[in-house]
């Protein structure tokens, strides 16, 4: 499970008796319970060095990418907009090369809000840095809403993973972005849309399971499919421990 955001000594209120401020990674723990209650135990990686990547993945049978602050338009060769909000260099880095290195692995991979933009650019994709400049403003992609609050419907693919496990054609979505997919990655295909046209959702074709949802799903586990969401991809990751541990055995 990655972390949300990193947060500066500066931005950070400090408890009476704590510790002092310094740089903090932050992440909210409805991601952590969502995995939890699914039935899979959640471990919470930082920003490490890259090289730090291999030994992790061999020990973890999936990999959940979390919302957060913009991705640096450099990452997929774009100059910034004006209104791209801050962005983490360090975070970019290392989780660009993490969703490299579990896709390379046929990781299973669920991608949260920023999760799933980072999926498409580390499969080579781009992002719409600002979407109301696509798609104006007739759906708020930026609820002031609480998140367990859904605020507008998108539309399912048929045919697509998401769906099967939804159990729905549509399905009503909380919304906290101002950025969306552009160009689809290499291997992604569209499996959601909202009614302004912004891919709401994706998954890729040549991995078993591999799904990005623009949405904050962790916040709507009280919904059936939603929570399905998390059930799904914790099965899929003891499906792949449990392959993992019949090849180490044969060889």
């Amino acid at each position: 499970m990655t972390t949300s955001e990193v947060r500066p000594g500066t931005a950070v209120t400090p408890t009476r008796h704590g510790e002092p401020p310094q740089l903090e990674m932050a992440l909210g723990l409805k991601y952590l319970h969502a995995i939890e209650s699914a039935g899979g135990i959640p471990v919470v990686v930082p920003p490490l060095q890259v090289d730090c990547l291999e030994p992790l993945l061999d020990r973890v049978a999936g990999v959940c990418l979390s919302g957060g602050p913009d991705l640096d338009p450099e990452s997929y060769g774009e100059r910034r907009h004006a209104r791209t909000g801050p962005t983490e260099s360090q975070l970019d880095t290392f989780e660009l090369a993490l969703a490299q290195a579990a896709d390379a692995r046929r990781l299973p991979i669920l991608a949260v809000c920023r999760g799933m933009q980072l999926v498409n650019v580390a499969r080579g994709g781009t992002l719409h840095q600002h979407l109301p400049d696509v798609v104006g403003e007739r759906i708020i992609h930026r609820q002031s809403e609480a998140g367990e609050r859904p605020t507008h419907w998108v539309s399912l693919a048929a045919t697509s993973r998401l769906s099967q496990i939804l159990e729905r054609r549509r399905t009503k979505v909380n919304s906290f972005h101002h950025q969306a997919v552009a160009t689809l990655g290499t291997g992604l295909i569209v499996t959601s849309r909202a009614s302004d046209g912004t891919i709401e959702s994706v998954e890729a074709v040549d991995r078993d399971f591999v799904v990005g949802v623009q949405w904050h799903a962790e916040c709507l586990v009280d919904r059936f499919g939603q929570a399905a969401l998390f059930r799904t991809f914790v099965e899929a990751a003891a499906q792949f421990e449990e392959a993992a541990a019949r090849f180490a055995h044969v060889a």
